[in-house]
């Protein structure tokens, strides 16, 4: 089953939204950088992906590798490139 960690604020909180209608089986981690608690976690997310831009979505594989990220400069469709990386093979680095 593969992961996804969202990183978001609430400026960004309309991806929620989007996560609720996936429908492929996954584990749902989430990061609010508004809340102390996540803060350093999400901070040292963001960093590798060499990103600050809110919301950030990240998949992990089952080995817990991370295979994908998708972040708002990019201007995706959310759900459908959420799904598209939910259905790649998390082989690719």
């Amino acid at each position: 089953m593969k992961v996804i960690k969202v990183i978001y604020n609430a400026e960004s909180e309309f991806i929620l939204k989007v996560i609720e209608k996936i429908t492929s089986k996954h584990i749902l981690e989430l990061y609010r950088t508004d809340y102390h608690k996540d803060k350093k976690k999400s901070r040292e997310i963001l960093e590798r992906h060499g990103t600050k831009n809110l919301p950030l979505i990240v998949f992990e594989n089952e080995n817990l590798d991370e295979y994908a990220a998708i972040w708002s400069e990019q201007n995706p469709d959310w759900e459908k490139e959420i799904n598209i990386k939910l259905n790649e093979n998390g082989k690719e680095v």
